[in-house]
């Protein structure tokens, strides 16, 4: 199982709006790659937002959200151009959202498993910077993220 693909990285995307527009799209930009319903994502994410916000802080926000029918995870990563309005945890734009799509039937706890992976990795100052390097760039993020995190 492949959860995370450098086909899923998507940078420098240009947002108009607040983070509505932004999940909006990201929902957009993944559900296009991975054959997933566009609407249903989208919702997903909005719904998982209305609950508290998923910026963490530090310009990274984590939105997330399951989907009926899903077989396996998805994990995605989008920039952006300009930080977008996120009402994150340190009040500060976001420029970098790493969405996590998981299966609605999820027994082994796989959505649970990931977030606290990528939660831990944000508390690291130098994991954080070197995001924030290579945020232009989908294959340095691609090799940041698949060495510094461990999918099993």
């Amino acid at each position: 199982m492949q959860e995370f693909d450098v086909q899923n990285i998507f940078t420098d995307q240009v947002v108009t709006g607040d983070k509505t527009a932004a999940l909006d799209q990201m929902a957009q930009l993944l559900a296009t790659q991975n054959g997933l319903n566009q609407a249903e994502l989208a919702a997903g994410f909005q719904a998982r937002e209305a609950e508290s916000t998923t910026g963490f802080g530090n310009g990274v926000a984590i939105p997330h959200a399951k989907l009926a029918g899903l077989k396996q995870p998805v994990v995605g990563l989008v920039t952006f151009e300009a930080g977008v309005n996120w009402a994150s945890l340190d009040d500060q734009p976001v420029n970098i959202a790493i969405a996590l799509i998981m299966p609605l039937d999820d027994p082994n706890k796989t959505h649970l498993k990931v977030l606290s992976k990528f939660a831990r990795k944000l508390m690291d100052d130098e994991f954080i910077g070197d995001l924030q390097a290579n945020r232009h760039d989908a294959q340095g993020l691609y090799t940041l993220i698949n060495n510094t995190i461990d999918f099993n």
